[in-house]
């Protein structure tokens, strides 16, 4: 087969066009991973005149769902959670995270309204009866695709090194508040400056919870 002069500038056009291609769908991807690494430390804590925060590259109350889902490479794992008292709660839960070497697993919670969640509990696909009582709701196609512009209103970060209360201190400093759960060795720690609870556990890993400070009421209630 012959290919002529204009053949071969036409394969020539073809391969630099991919090769730019590439190089477009590369920086896409690399894009939300273009912070200093310190800036996903659980201790950076951001927060703003206007009593929002931000922490792990999530501005709470502004970054949506699809903005994380892109930060975190994932889609996670998205379910209606029905209380055994009734509550309704919306949860994204991401199993494995790696933000610049800063790992863990992530639960992020929104903030969709009453109303809301009872029509997705309607248009739920399956519900799955859990021990405690509580059930788990796998939301409509329709549902999913709503969520992903809602923005983020709670993070629960549970990190996979261990940090003891001697790293928490030397990070966050004194907490304003400690308080026992009756479950024994667990006890939380408040900061209602950073909108932060540190659920510590003398017989597990620690726990991170965030919300904006001006919505930290929404922690001593458990959300």
């Amino acid at each position: 087969m012959k290919i002529n002069a204009s053949g071969k500038r036409v394969i020539a056009v073809g391969i630099v066009m991919g090769f730019a291609m590439l190089l477009f769908l590369g920086s896409r991807i690399q894009e939300p991973t273009q912070q200093p690494r310190e800036s996903y430390f659980p201790w950076r804590i951001e927060v703003f005149p206007d009593g929002s925060s931000r922490v792990f590259g999530i501005t709470l109350g502004k970054s949506t769902l699809e903005d994380v889902q892109m930060l975190f490479r994932d889609t996670g794992d998205i379910k209606l959670f029905v209380s055994p008292k009734g509550r309704l709660a919306v949860e994204i839960f991401f199993d494995s995270v790696n933000l610049d070497r800063i790992r863990g697993k992530f639960v992020l919670g929104l903030s969709p309204g009453e109303k809301t969640m009872d029509a997705m509990l309607e248009r739920g696909i399956r519900v799955k009866s859990m021990g405690d009582g509580a059930r788990k709701v796998t939301l409509h196609p329709k549902d999913l695709t709503h969520i992903e512009h809602m923005p983020i209103t709670a993070i629960t970060y549970l990190p996979s090194a261990d940090l003891d209360e001697e790293v928490i201190m030397k990070r966050f400093g004194e907490p304003k508040k400690r308080m026992k759960e009756d479950r024994e060795g667990i006890v939380h720690w408040f900061y209602p400056h950073l909108g932060l609870d540190v659920v510590l556990n003398s017989k597990g890993k620690e726990v991170f919870q965030y919300v904006a400070p001006r919505e930290f009421d929404r922690l001593r209630t458990g959300f």
